[in-house]
């Protein structure tokens, strides 16, 4: 049953970043386009989210600003997890001073606020998914980190290690053979944690202001511009509150191998 929940949810995944991908070049409306005379329509066949109270199509400016989210988090798990696998083994099998100031770099990482440094980057340097993305990397690459460290020092002690690099298979083949599979479950369950947190740091900047660009779609925008419709059109806010639920909530699930389904 789990496997074929997991396989659902990867499915479903997959259409929602086909989705986005598909969004950079093709929406069903134009997301831009003020039309009052359509102000505020239910959804239908050719508004399949309804229309805003400019006449907006809901679904394109949904899909358009799932991009700014995406972004984000491709940017922060290729960098994060590279500067992770990197400084966590330097920490394990570098020279001791070496390990001794990066663990304590990592450890003091920990400790910065994600969404107050993002708020003092986005103030310096201008919001957006860049700024967004800055603060993520510089908190984030310190649990890869302290973590493959973690899982080095404990292989090191098992008796099959030993018996990997007796037998002649060297460093990088004891590597390969043992650290890389106990390694991928911590990396994705890591992974799942900071892609669901990117989405909502987003939403949450976009929501304050602190969006790139203010005219562009970006959930966030969305539910602070939408939020004065909360009763008397509840669809307009529920549509990007429950996107950036469910994306976070799948990008976890899917990265995070050891997730119960």
């Amino acid at each position: 049953m789990a496997d074929v929940g997991t396989f659902a949810l990867r499915g479903i995944m997959l259409v929602v970043l086909l989705l986005v991908g598909v969004g950079f070049f093709w929406q069903p409306h134009d997301p831009h386009a003020v039309d009052l005379s359509r102000s505020l329509q239910a959804p239908s066949f050719t508004y399949w989210l309804g229309t805003d109270h400019l006449g907006r199509d809901l679904a394109s400016r949904l899909i358009v600003g799932a991009q700014s989210s995406v972004f984000a988090i491709a940017i922060v798990l290729v960098s994060s997890i590279g500067i992770g696998i990197m400084a966590g083994s330097a920490i394990a099998i570098g020279p001791r001073s070496v390990s001794v100031i990066l663990r304590w770099l990592a450890e003091t990482v920990l400790t910065i606020p994600t969404f107050v440094f993002a708020l003092v980057l986005a103030a310096l340097f201008g919001g957006g998914s860049m700024a967004i993305a800055a603060a993520l990397i510089v908190v984030t690459w310190a649990p890869y980190a302290l973590s493959l460290a973690a899982l080095f020092d404990r292989l090191r002690a098992e008796q099959y290690w030993q018996a990997s690099l007796a037998i002649g298979s060297g460093l990088p083949g004891a590597l390969h053979r043992h650290l890389l599979p106990n390694t991928l479950p911590v990396l994705g369950a890591l992974a799942g944690a900071d892609a669901g947190r990117a989405v909502i740091l987003v939403a949450s900047l976009g929501f304050l202001g602190l969006s790139a660009d203010t005219g562009h779609p970006e959930w966030g925008a969305m539910i602070h511009e939408y939020r004065m419709f909360l009763f008397s059109e509840p669809r307009l806010i529920l549509a990007p509150v429950f996107a950036t639920t469910v994306l976070a909530f799948l990008l976890n699930r899917v990265l995070d191998r050891n997730a119960d389904v």
